[in-house]
């Protein structure tokens, strides 16, 4: 129309508006930024390789080097045990080598550092004799067994034998050399069983032999050394210590010592005996449970009276006690 707006014309259906294709084109064309992080890792790594070079090598020197070691130590012939010549044992007067030796039969050809020391030292220590083992690696393939043996302090009576014990209550067979001059231990625990060394048995044989190990120490006191006169010393009472003496002039006395005291009583024993002697000459046995008296049995018969005889200067009176003449009594039916 004359004068008026012509009227716009639309924009065909899926036509995109004018300057928008040229918006998206410069879009396009634009340059991205640039994405650096793969470039700037691997500079750091670099840079990192380039600082620490030296701890690094190092690092993988020492890997190396253990790995080697590893299978140098391990799977090495050099280290292999290939017999028994090649275990050391010392220390051992009572133990047979041969029994050390069998303990490790299952070791040979084995390397070394596979052998569980710790239990091997557990089974040299079950032997009798054995008191305390150590074993040792020795470079390169050898095995060392140190051994401390039990020392016994004296016989013990077994039925119609003898064995020999030590102070924890061990029995120990005798050796074929020789061996010292010991008193023989009568009423040991369990010294008949068949498993005399049973722990239940060392228990109560270990608390005997404390017993024991007390008395030899009060007679040895001030280094009189009287230990030396018993001759058999019974433990089967806890209550009384009966020890077999020997007496000037020869033979021996039954000394019931009690459960205490046992330097005290033995001393009024050594200060009354040559009287006793004189008087008594068949002498059987004396009882000091009683403090400054002592009850003797003649020994004259087994209708024989035991008698109560004062120590001079003690305060036993004339009359006896009624628990006195009792001991005496029993005094007297041991005789």
């Amino acid at each position: 129309m004359k004068g008026g707006r012509e009227p716009e014309a639309e924009a065909p259906e899926g036509a995109e508006p004018e300057g928008a294709e040229g918006a998206g084109d410069a879009a396009y064309r634009r340059r991205p930024r640039p994405v650096r992080v793969r470039r700037q890792r691997a500079a750091d790594w670099l840079r990192a390789a380039r600082r620490h070079w030296r701890p690094l090598l190092a690092g993988a020197a020492a890997l190396a080097l253990g790995a080697g070691a590893e299978g140098l130590l391990f799977h090495s012939g050099w280290f292999v045990l290939r017999g028994s010549d090649q275990i050391a044992v010392s220390g051992n007067q009572h133990t047979a080598a041969a029994s050390v030796l069998a303990v490790f039969s299952a070791d040979l050809g084995r390397n070394i550092f596979f052998i569980p020391l710790q239990e091997r030292r557990q089974a040299i220590e079950a032997l009798p004799w054995v008191r305390r083992a150590t074993v040792l690696r020795v470079w390169p393939a050898r095995l060392e067994v140190r051994i401390s043996e039990r020392e016994p302090v004296a016989f013990a009576r077994v039925g119609e034998g003898l064995r020999l014990v030590d102070k924890a209550g061990v029995l120990l067979d005798l050796p074929a050399q020789g061996h010292d001059d010991f008193p023989v231990l009568d009423g040991l625990a369990g010294a008949k069983a068949a498993e005399a060394n049973a722990p239940r048995w060392r228990r109560q044989r270990e608390a005997q032999m404390q017993q024991y190990e007390a008395l030899r120490a009060a007679l040895d006191r001030h280094g009189e050394h009287h230990s030396r006169d018993l001759s058999e010393v019974d433990l089967s009472d806890p209550s009384d210590v009966g020890a077999r003496v020997a007496v000037p002039g020869g033979g021996t006395v039954l000394i019931h010592f009690g459960d205490r005291s046992y330097g005290a009583r033995y001393a009024l024993f050594l200060s009354q005996i040559a009287g006793w002697l004189q008087k008594y000459p068949a002498l059987a046995s004396v009882d000091l449970h009683y403090e400054g008296e002592a009850i003797v049995d003649p020994g004259t018969g087994a209708a024989a009276a035991a008698e109560v005889a004062p120590v001079p200067g003690s305060q036993a009176g004339a009359k006896k006690p009624a628990g006195k003449a009792k001991a005496a009594q029993r005094a007297a039916r041991r005789g």
